[in-house]
């Protein structure tokens, strides 16, 4: 695989990210590694390596996720991971890359200006956004953003929130992995990249852990955010000149 270095820099940046605030892993690895390999590559990694990063992460999660917003998520979820993985295979990259770029800088920016909207969980509303997240996860592997822009909006204190995006997210990469795997689209060429970059994912979840026990974050979004918004204008901009050219 070409530029593997700036790779496992990228995946590190992004475990450090997600062992801290429990979210941003996939997006920021996506974002990175779309400027470098192909969406049908990248993504199917990048949801292998972050199901086996986050299970360190499962055991303390647990105990603080809510239950009753777990459920709900996942009834929605098993909807929407078919329809991603559909967009996945159809959808020609360069233009799957500028819809990817596209989502993650609308969430970001949407995360960054939702600040006092107070919104009441409803099981419906729930559903639908587990249903937005599963497609997301499996179309680009970046499921855990939809939960985020759902999750600011409540009243949650940040370490339930955490917990239950810890919980969410692994159970969608896990079934995501599954439909991937039965669809053809993973292969033995995707275990030597799969290998090296879970090396650096497992140390900077770590990382990020320690960070997160130490010194719990009032507010993710000045942690996640701006690595975001740069990586997914960057990656908008390059599969844009793919698309137009």
């Amino acid at each position: 695989m070409p530029h593997l270095e700036l790779a496992m820099l990228l995946v590190f940046i992004a475990a450090l990210v997600r062992g801290y605030t429990g979210f941003g892993f996939a997006a920021i690895a996506i974002s990175g590694l779309s400027l470098i390999w192909p969406a049908q590559v990248s993504v199917p990694v990048i949801l292998i390596i972050d199901l086996l990063g986050s299970v360190g992460m499962l055991a303390s999660a647990w105990q603080f996720a809510d239950r009753a917003l777990l459920k709900n998520l996942s009834i929605g979820a098993i909807i929407g991971l078919p329809i991603g993985l559909t967009i996945l295979i159809q959808v020609p990259d360069s233009i799957l890359k500028f819809a990817i770029g596209s989502a993650i800088l609308a969430m970001t920016l949407w995360i960054l200006f939702a600040r006092n909207i107070s919104l009441s969980i409803a099981p419906w509303h729930t559903r639908i956004v587990g249903g937005v997240s599963g497609a997301f996860s499996a179309a680009a592997s970046v499921g855990g953003l939809p939960i985020v822009c759902f999750l600011l909006m409540t009243a949650h204190v940040a370490q339930v929130q955490r917990a239950t995006m810890v919980i969410f997210l692994s159970a969608t990469d896990l079934i995501s992995v599954g439909l991937i795997a039965t669809s053809g689209v993973i292969s033995s060429a995707l275990l030597q990249p799969t290998l090296l970059l879970l090396i650096p994912t497992l140390v900077g979840v770590q990382c990020g852990q320690w960070f997160f026990h130490r010194k719990p974050p009032q507010s993710f979004r000045p942690i996640a955010l701006p690595v975001l918004m740069l990586l997914s204008s960057i990656s908008i901009y390059y599969s844009g000149l793919q698309i137009l050219s």
